[in-house]
């Protein structure tokens, strides 16, 4: 069937549309240029930079499973999955306003007109099939301005995407790594209270027999309840660390349960230096620059709904009193006109509302460099506590080693008879302070890497 649109309306879109990408009025986005230093201050470490996936730094299968678990499963990476989609969906509908809206009608309806009207022919019967046209000329760049918001809006959502992948990764390395802590804690407070009953029995039948006085006795006891309490909170805040893990993956804290594995994960170390420029990889930072982005194009959109609106509307098709008639060519009809419609009088919304755009992209520029400061504020932070709490371990594991020493002579002079056993008690509690604070600091460094991981965006590799 012949098109029955005239043929000089292609020939009108070929002299429009070039037109059309001519202007658009509003600000055109220009990333902000934040100035970094070359590299953080806080750096001097020796190692070279690992590669891989950042949580393999650790050197745990056991933790590489759990992430790889909670991408798919864990908690809200389903609900922010759907709000991409939503963002994705908004652009197509922006993308749509570009082409022109085509509907089609079709009627056939017998009705009487008014005897009282000018156009009064009693009953007859009516037949339609037509299309209809309607365009909306882009001429000062509204649907343009929109596409570019929707799809910086589109990107900020695949950011915070990304985001809670990575803060998702943190939590459960951070759970991960002090439940495995706690194991070898708990180990060493096992060891601990197994060596203390021991005393204490020896105490016990030292006492009974008279070689040892009741105040050597109660202080056995003593040690050996104090270690047993302390087991218990320590085991208390392990069940936590598994049923936290357990939600992040998102199973039921019921039945799950993880194992001690006997060893703790390997502490990743920095390189000697750490570039600021992978600061701008962060899902956080990308996201508020997308935002200041679809702040900048809304400030076009608010200014173009002020101005004339013009658009282009036509329909063509057929119509007749007779079905048989219908697709005759004397039935045929077309029509084609442009429209414009320009606000006269708003009470100032226009105006308001290009003030209000305007006053949103200053709110998004200061959040956008309130985040960039706090960034470059969490990885100094962060590379501060890795640097520092290495020498404060290796210092912790001198005085450890130091106290166990201590503790075993001191042992030995008071089986000789040279010293009382209050000086035992005092040097064994001082070697499991020890031991017990240079695992503290071990846990720190851990958890300090993690954070320095998630402030750089993911590791320190480009």
């Amino acid at each position: 069937m012949r098109s029955p649109f005239p043929r000089n309306l292609s020939k009108l879109c070929v002299l429009v549309i070039p037109f059309l990408a001519s202007c658009a009025v509003g600000p055109d986005y220009v990333a902000p240029q934040a100035e970094l230093e070359s590299a953080f201050k806080n750096t001097g470490f020796s190692q070279a930079p690992p590669e891989g996936s950042w949580w393999s730094l650790f050197n745990d299968p056991e933790l590489s499973r759990l992430i790889k678990m909670a991408d798919t499963q864990g908690q809200g990476v389903r609900s922010e999955l759907a709000r991409y989609d939503q963002a994705r969906a908004t652009l197509g509908l922006a993308r749509a306003d570009i082409y022109p809206s085509v509907t089609a009608d079709a009627y056939a309806r017998r009705q009487k007109d008014s005897s009282n009207s000018n156009f009064s022919f009693g009953v007859y019967n009516e037949y339609r099939a037509a299309l209809n046209l309607s365009w909306e000329i882009d001429l000062w760049g509204r649907v343009r301005r929109s596409i570019g918001a929707a799809e910086a809006s589109l990107l900020a959502a695949e950011y915070d995407y990304q985001g809670l992948i990575l803060s998702l990764r943190g939590e459960i390395t951070r759970a991960y790594v002090s439940l495995r802590f706690a194991d070898a804690e708990i180990a060493l407070l096992e060891k601990t209270s197994k060596l203390r009953g021991e005393a204490r029995r020896l105490m016990k039948a030292r006492f009974d027999g008279g070689a040892s006085s009741k105040i050597d006795y109660q202080r056995s006891i003593t040690e050996d309840e104090s270690v047993k309490a302390e087991l218990a909170q320590l085991r208390a805040r392990r069940e936590r660390y598994e049923n936290a893990l357990a939600v992040l993956t998102g199973q039921s804290a019921a039945g799950y349960h993880l194992a001690a594995n006997g060893r703790t994960p390997t502490i990743p170390v920095p390189p000697s230096a750490v570039p600021s420029d992978l600061l701008r990889r962060r899902p956080d930072l990308a996201a508020n620059e997308r935002r200041l982005a679809y702040a900048s194009e809304t400030i076009g959109v608010a200014i173009a709904t002020y101005l004339p609106r013009i658009s282009i509307t036509g329909e063509g098709g057929f119509r007749s009193l007779s079905s048989t008639d219908l697709f005759d060519p004397q039935s045929k009809l077309w029509g084609i006109a442009p429209e414009l419609v320009a606000p006269i009088f708003q009470g100032g919304r226009g105006f308001s509302d290009k003030a209000r755009a305007e006053a949103a992209y200053r709110e998004a520029l200061g959040i956008y460099r309130g985040s960039l400061l706090s960034a470059i504020q969490e990885t100094e932070d962060a590379l501060g506590d890795v640097r520092h709490l290495a020498v404060a371990s290796a210092s912790r594991k001198k005085g450890s080693t130091s106290a166990a020493e201590a503790a075993t002579l001191t042992r030995k002079r008071y089986n000789a008879g040279v010293t009382d056993y209050f000086e035992v008690v005092e040097s064994e509690r001082t070697a499991l302070n020890e031991e017990q604070a240079a695992l503290s600091i071990e846990l720190a460094r851990a958890l300090a890497a993690t954070h320095l991981i998630q402030s750089l965006g993911g590791g320190w590799q480009r």
